[in-house]
């Protein structure tokens, strides 16, 4: 039988003061709290998807200084702060808010994902720093809009959608998506926006309640106050 293999963790490369890297960006100050429990773990809709997706292992990582490695982790870049984490943390660990701490401190240091990376799978090339990480938040503060962080990407919504049937480029999942990223300017020029027709089948079928037509006005609103207008 084979020995598992274990990974050596070098001290030298650690960096010790990370954490408190981290506890100095807004939203990164409860980080020392957490006591490696696994509620965030057990209640991760990211996690049921994909095992490697594990924030308890990743806040510990953290704290241990291992800064190259949480730099690298497709969780910290693709965390969609859906606060369910937070909502069963005993200690008030927000998860969503410390990868987005992290991920400041990332960009601040010049490091970006490596697309050509072979833990990523990824078509093309997201430039970070064009992306409005506020944005979810700002859609999250609109009527309608409040419960955009609950969606897990679990495609019950494009499942059910006819404008889906009619032509591939309209895909709720992948919209929520880049709305969760922040791509602000991708979103707001989608035909997608300025064409789905309401029908509510994508909100009765979503089993987190993710209104998909009332997040579709709200971004209609905080696009039309930016200058943008229907692109068609």
């Amino acid at each position: 039988m084979a020995e598992p293999q274990v990974k050596i963790i070098r001290l030298s490369e650690l960096d010790l003061n990370f954490k408190y890297e981290i506890q100095k960006e807004p939203g990164g100050e409860n980080i020392t709290r957490c006591f490696a429990c696994g509620s965030c773990t057990n209640a991760c809709p990211i996690r049921e998807i994909d095992e490697k997706y594990n924030p308890r292992k990743i806040i510990h990582m953290a704290l241990l200084g291992m800064k190259d490695e949480v730099f690298k982790s497709e969780f910290v870049w693709l965390c969609s702060s859906h606060y369910t984490c937070f909502e069963r943390c005993p200690q008030g660990v927000n998860i969503g808010a410390i990868a987005s701490a992290v991920r400041s401190i990332a960009i601040k240091e010049g490091f970006y994902p490596d697309p050509q990376d072979s833990s990523w799978n990824e078509q093309e090339v997201i430039e970070f720093d064009e992306l409005d990480q506020e944005l979810k938040y700002k859609v999250a503060a609109e009527e309608g809009g409040e419960n955009i962080s609950r969606c897990f990407a679990c495609g019950s919504c494009t499942a059910m959608c006819p404008e889906r049937e009619r032509d591939e480029r309209y895909n709720p999942r992948k919209f929520i998506r880049m709305i969760i990223l922040g791509m602000k300017k991708e979103v707001f020029q989608s035909d997608f926006l300025w064409l789905c027709s309401t029908h509510y089948r994508c909100a009765q079928r979503c089993p987190q309640g993710v209104n998909i037509k009332e997040i579709m006005n709200a971004i209609k609103n905080i696009a039309t106050g930016e200058g943008y207008t229907s692109p068609l």
